[in-house]
């Protein structure tokens, strides 16, 4: 009796971890080009990666199942990967087809991945694009579904109050997640320098490497102008001409245009100066320090700023940028 049930405990421990792990079967059709080629399955989230030999035209990975986790499989090819397929990592059998368009067959949260990637890609605009986003967090607060969600909305919170009531009711693992964290700080930064705040004082250097601040310019009975660019940055470049032209046109009515250096190489901004143009001061900085205190995780940045250091108007653009001047400077 006792040698019964000591085998029926080995049993239940058996199921119970089988029950906790996935197998992923996987075909291919074999072709010369492939012929013992590599597939990669890799842990879209932790960057952890394995491999499998594709023989006879098939390939097999097993791991233990995780909810929290987004896996995809892809054929090696040289230096990329090709027909990427995505799942959860559920417990039980994940059948791979990358011949196919609809190539996983899986449980029910990488149906519901599925469902999230084919409404981001309808999306038309940025309200389509969240609500698809909000459907599936709203569904899936405790797992890789949700996560991705939440991470593809990410930059569309307008406060840290609304980003918090968001993920209030999400697992741990989402509430705590860095990127969340830095994303919280970001919109916290952003509240602190919005329109009708105080201005924050930036610290760098000119062009011949001697100390120059903001506060040289923000509070001299000016309008300032400062545009947050980098040599690399194509939106920045294109902005440019429009700050040039605010120059030149509003200059002698009292505004100052500014040029902060942000995320680039010294060399390559000075290039730029000079191939572009831009006659106005440049203050080059070398850290994140002017970006963090701004909140600004996109550039270009353009912000303008009264006379007496009050931010007046962010994320300007284009002709918007005259537009918002003409508001205070006749």
């Amino acid at each position: 009796m006792k040698r019964f049930f000591s085998i029926i405990l080995i049993a239940a421990a058996a199921l119970s971890c089988s029950s906790n792990s996935y197998t992923v079967k996987g075909t291919i059709t074999p072709t010369d080009d492939i012929k013992d080629a590599l597939v990669i399955l890799h842990n879209e989230f932790t960057d952890v990666s394995d491999t499998a030999v594709v023989v006879g035209g098939k390939f097999s990975f097993k791991g233990e199942a995780d909810p929290t986790a987004l896996v995809s499989v892809a054929l090696n090819n040289g230096p990329r990967t090709i027909n990427r397929a995505l799942f959860v990592p559920e417990a039980g059998t994940i059948t791979i087809d990358l011949d196919s368009t609809d190539r996983v067959q899986a449980g029910p949260l990488t149906e519901s991945l599925h469902e999230l990637m084919a409404g981001m890609n309808a999306a038309t605009d940025a309200e389509s694009f969240t609500d698809a986003c909000d459907k599936a967090f709203k569904d899936n607060k405790d797992n890789a579904v949700g996560y991705l969600a939440l991470m593809q909305r990410l930059f569309l919170f307008d406060t840290p109050a609304e980003l918090d009531e968001y993920v209030a009711e999400a697992a741990d693992f989402i509430k705590n997640d860095e990127q969340v964290s830095d994303m919280r700080t970001t919109l916290d930064a952003q509240q602190a320098t919005a329109a009708g705040c105080q201005y924050k004082d930036i610290q760098g250097t000119d062009a011949a490497g001697n100390p120059l601040a903001l506060s040289a310019f923000v509070g001299k009975g000016k309008y300032v102008l400062i545009d947050f660019w980098a040599s690399w940055c194509g939106p920045c470049r294109a902005e440019i001409p429009n700050l040039i032209e605010v120059d030149k046109a509003y200059a002698k009515k009292g505004v100052q245009v500014i040029g902060i250096n942000v995320w680039d190489k010294r060399d390559a901004a000075l290039r730029a100066v000079e191939q572009m143009g831009m006659k106005y001061p440049i203050i080059f900085t070398d850290d994140k320090t002017p970006t963090d205190d701004y909140g600004i995780s996109g550039i270009p940045q353009i912000l303008l700023i009264g006379p007496d250091g009050t931010i007046l108007q962010r994320n300007l653009r284009g002709s918007g940028i005259a537009d918002a001047i003409d508001k205070y400077v006749k």
